[in-house]
């Protein structure tokens, strides 16, 4: 049985994610702010995260910080926040995706079975290749690491498959909506700001000198530089 970590403090919300994610089969512990998160709990024992911004004592922003320093598990933002600025921002710190309250319950649960489902898949195919070069960067597909020469790159999980599935198609430009649905496992919608948010942050993180490693394709996507 999958676990998630469910941190939100309105009780109604909590209570009706409680009901529904135990429902669908999930183990659920549900918290109502983050404090337990950073002291007592090991986020290791959960297939996703499910957190709100808008927290007591400390924010959602602050939780997904902690968390990504110990763990690359699937988190999804639940916010009431509207900005686009801090949705990117939750994404930036190493979010994978969110969903703006109020939101569609049955939207949630597939964005959660579509994150669990993209970890199992990664994992999976891991354990058939080593490693994949590209230029001076070798990507561990079983550590899921990534380095240029012995300089540890720290990329997130969405940053890290993004990566490795432009790496694996390095001869196609890839459309926005093929890199999506690979990497979030669920039909595009032009949600592109999830996906640019995540493809700046890896092009930056990659990038050496003025080196590029990606390069946008002008109304089809991106495609990877191979010199």
């Amino acid at each position: 049985m999958k676990k998630i970590l469910l941190i939100e403090d309105d009780p109604d919300i909590r209570e009706m994610l409680l009901d529904y994610l135990q429902g669908e089969g999930y183990e659920v512990l549900a918290l109502n702010d983050g404090v337990s998160v950073c002291k007592d709990i090991d986020v290791s024992e959960y297939a996703l995260v499910l957190v709100d911004l808008m927290l007591p004592h400390m924010n959602g922003f602050e939780i997904i910080k902690k968390i990504r320093r110990v763990s690359t598990i699937p988190i999804i933002i639940i916010t009431s926040k509207n900005s686009d600025a801090d949705k990117a921002f939750g994404l930036s710190l190493g979010a994978d995706d969110y969903v703006t309250k109020p939101f569609s319950i049955v939207e949630l649960s597939a964005r959660i079975k579509a994150n669990i489902r993209r970890v199992s898949t990664y994992d999976s195919h891991a354990s058939i290749e080593n490693t994949i070069s590209l230029r001076d960067l070798t990507i561990d597909l079983s550590a899921r690491i990534v380095k240029r020469g012995t300089e540890l790159i720290d990329l997130t999980r969405t940053e890290y498959d993004i990566l490795v599935y432009l790496a694996k198609n390095r001869k196609r430009a890839l459309s926005k909506e093929s890199i999506y649905q690979n990497i979030w496992k669920e039909p595009y919608y032009g949600n592109e700001h999830v996906l640019n948010t995540h493809m700046n942050r890896l092009r930056s993180k990659i990038k050496n000198g003025n080196d590029e490693y990606i390069k946008t394709i002008w109304g089809i996507g991106y495609k990877v530089v191979e010199d």
